[in-house]
């Protein structure tokens, strides 16, 4: 169980984790409907006593509607009240547990669907115990009626309150009371204290924590949840580079596919704008791949450092930075990527650093920051960024100390790319990616990851977060792609069905 507080957007994360995991949000509720009532009977002499539970039509109240059984067999005599109609009832698991309390004849049900229809509810007045179940996590504004009467009523009740996951009307990001908020005697939280409820204990009461049957590995793997916060839909008034601007610096004499193919993925993965910074004799065959794509030359034959300031212009001019595909390991291209990756960590500009870009830097000293700075290596590329026998690749134990030591070392995230991709932190947590197939190990997979995470960066998620979420997404893209191609895939399939990667959230 996690006893810190955790944001809306985290349970959010760790119910569509367990979801990926097989563990529907069904069976969340009737877990949580069973510890809710066992809460109330630890605490309370329920035989005979009156319990009116007031549902609201989501989540929330379908946790309260499933614990109606619970206490009606501890032997109380319950009471429902759905407030609103039941046609309008936003969760499927909701209404299945609303229709099966309607074949249970001990249990009563009525619908309040106006405010006057709660004033004139006398069970909530007379009630021994009241369960709020009208709004869970996720309030952000103020309660409609008939809520808000529900609300005022719940408190002149002179019964003992317990409410689910945070007392109706409180924020559960700031702890805002929305017009009115209940005032419980008890809160029942679900595998965890929302953050809002730690700045409203006033009205929280006492706090019972329980757990629900989330695993820690929802936690602990990418998965859909993963993707929330980067899949918010665009605003009405959005104007072209809102959803980031993407530059790509890569490619070399000989390599051309690399960064055009990073620039592509950040594109399908929903950046507006992607420019890329390419040598004289690469800039012809990347604007070939794709007139969607905005290509610059150095000037020069390969990156050099003469036009670090150059590229540096560019840099200032665009919201991410991915840097590395194709560069190529020629010296001056070391010396020039060393300089240029310290200027941009000094602008604070978010970096993606792969492939060559990572050979130049090792044993640099180049002092990163976790916040908006991701490096992702395979192995080999760990082993020189570490410069040191890293022992078995296969044990991921191993992989996991490695990938941590390595983040700590360069002060970074480090996305260790393998069968099960490694996701570090300096500070020592982590997680693993299981998407992806066999299939992916075709060339060019590694710089699409590399587009993916750039695009996820220029939306406001931090780092980590947003290489967690890259590596579900490009893990994920290469398996629907082998569904249909099998072993005959090619990067570009990969990058045709990112968009439906985010249709699973």
């Amino acid at each position: 169980m996690d006893f810190r507080p955790i944001t809306t957007d985290e349970m959010r994360s760790l119910e569509l984790n367990a979801k990926y995991l097989g563990i529907i949000h069904s069976l969340l509720m009737q877990i949580a409907g069973r510890e809710v009532a066992r809460v109330i009977t630890d605490n309370e002499d329920v035989k005979d006593k009156s319990i009116v539970i007031l549902s609201g039509l989501g989540g929330n109240g379908g946790d309260g509607i499933v614990a109606a059984r619970y206490l009606d067999e501890a032997g109380a005599n319950v009471e429902v009240f759905l407030l609103g109609h039941e046609k309008t009832i936003s969760s499927e698991d909701t209404l299945m547990n609303w229709n099966i309390l309607k074949n249970l004849k001990h249990i009563s049900m009525a619908t309040l669907k106006t405010e006057s229809a709660v004033k004139s509810c006398k069970a909530i007045g007379s009630a021994d115990i009241i369960l709020d179940g009208v709004m869970g996590f996720g309030l952000h504004s103020k309660l409609r009626e008939p809520l808000l009467t529900a609300v005022k009523m719940i408190n002149k009740s002179k019964a003992i309150k317990y409410s689910i996951d945070m007392p109706t009307g409180i924020d559960s990001e700031t702890g805002a009371i929305h017009g009115e908020a209940v005032v419980a005697n008890h809160t029942i939280s679900l595998h965890a204290t929302k953050i809002g409820l730690t700045l409203a204990q006033k009205n929280a009461g006492k706090v019972h924590i329980v757990t629900i049957g989330i695993p820690r590995e929802a936690a602990s793997i990418c998965g859909p949840g993963d993707l929330i916060i980067f899949n918010q839909p665009r605003s009405s008034s959005a104007k072209k580079g809102d959803s980031g601007r993407i530059l790509v610096i890569g490619g070399s004499d000989v390599y051309s596919g690399a960064p055009a193919l990073a620039g592509m993925a950040a594109l399908r993965t929903g950046s507006d704008l992607v420019s890329i910074l390419a040598p004289e004799p690469v800039v012809s065959a990347i604007r070939e791949y794709s007139p969607n794509l905005m290509v610059t030359s150095l000037g020069t034959q390969i990156l050099q450092p003469e036009v670090v300031d150059t590229a540096l212009d560019m840099v200032n001019g665009n919201d991410v930075i991915a840097f590395g595909p194709g560069l190529g390991t020629h010296p001056e291209t070391f010396v020039a990527v060393n300089s240029l990756v310290k200027k941009i960590v000094e602008t604070g500009k978010p970096l993606v650093l792969d492939a060559d870009g990572l050979k130049a830097i090792s044993s640099s000293g180049i002092e990163m920051n976790p916040d908006n700075v991701v490096l992702t290596p395979h192995w080999g590329e760990l082993k020189i960024l570490m410069y040191a026998d890293l022992g078995d690749s296969k044990n991921q134990a191993n992989r996991i100390k490695r990938s941590v030591d390595a983040a700590k070392q360069y002060n970074c995230i480090i996305l260790l790319k393998g069968s099960v991709d490694v996701i570090a932190h300096p500070d020592g947590s982590y997680k693993l990616n299981r998407t992806g197939v066999p299939a992916m190990t075709v060339g060019g997979t590694g710089d699409v990851l590399t587009g993916i995470i750039a695009s996820l960066l220029s939306r406001g998620g931090n780092a980590f977060k947003a290489a967690a979420a890259g590596a579900f997404v490009s893990g994920l893209a290469g398996e629907l792609a082998a569904q249909e191609l099998g072993d005959h895939l090619v990067a570009t399939d990969c990058i045709e069905k990112i968009p439906e990667v985010f249709k699973t959230v």
